[in-house]
């Protein structure tokens, strides 16, 4: 019996050990990632202006290359922060009251933006309502799912909310190829990718949906998808 308690407590000091190795890991990622944001913010900018000055069609290309890089970056620290906010415990539910349409104005005056330069066309639809809720992570699910729309969508995109005495839905949609059913299942999972999509594999690392999806579960929701070969693909979920 003795024997087995020091091997007890032995283990017992090696878990704590790994466990603050592990936090220490954590923090320094949240720390450079956070340090990293602004000077790529800065470079977004910059690559911004360029393309607006008197350009050959060369440099062009090349400004709109430099713009895409930077914002692809910034969407992968911004990944891997939430993953460091999650695996912390430092992503907290703070429900309040707020009014719904302000959040979603401001999310499809920036998406029309964002799909006019990039020749897609954006659909909105919202609805007068207030709701109790976390309107920071209610957000940031909202931009994931518009970020994920805009990347896979080829011509149109449309944000969608509807009030149905108080339970509020959303959709989210593209016009792309759809997701294969292979990996329907698979979607969700931690760095997950698919290995038929070229692009997916080349510029993602697969948490953008993991995270989304952790983020509804502090929201007590659940993330819904359906797609269909060369149609698009829609996610929805329910708040109230």
């Amino acid at each position: 019996m003795t024997e087995i308690q020091q091997r007890y407590k032995r283990l017992l000091k090696e878990l704590r050990k790994c466990e603050k190795l592990n936090n220490s890991k954590s923090y320094f990622l949240a720390q450079a990632v956070h340090d990293l944001r602004q000077p790529i913010q800065a470079l977004i900018l910059f690559a911004e202006v360029l393309k607006d000055t008197p350009l050959n069609e060369e440099q062009k290309n090349l400004a709109e290359k430099i713009h895409n890089s930077t914002i692809e970056i910034k969407e992968l620290l911004t990944n891997y922060l939430d993953l460091s906010k999650l695996n912390e415990g430092g992503v907290i539910y703070e429900p309040r009251h707020f009014k719904l349409k302000p959040l979603t104005d401001k999310l499809a005056d920036n998406y029309t933006i964002i799909c006019k330069d990039k020749n897609k066309h954006f659909n909105y639809q919202t609805c007068n309502a207030d709701i109790f809720s976390d309107p920071i992570l209610v957000e940031r699910i909202l931009q994931n799912l518009l970020s994920n729309a805009v990347k896979y969508g080829k011509d149109n995109i449309s944000l969608r909310c509807e009030n149905h005495n108080g339970k509020i839905s959303f959709e989210i949609k593209d016009d792309g190829k759809g997701i294969d059913a292979k990996d329907l299942p698979h979607i969700f999972d931690e760095y997950y990718q698919s290995r038929k999509d070229e692009h997916n594999r080349k510029h993602g690392a697969g948490l953008g949906l993991f995270i989304t999806q952790k983020i509804a579960d502090k929201l007590g929701t659940k993330i819904n998808v359906t797609t269909k070969k060369n149609k698009g693909t829609t996610f929805s979920f329910n708040l109230g």
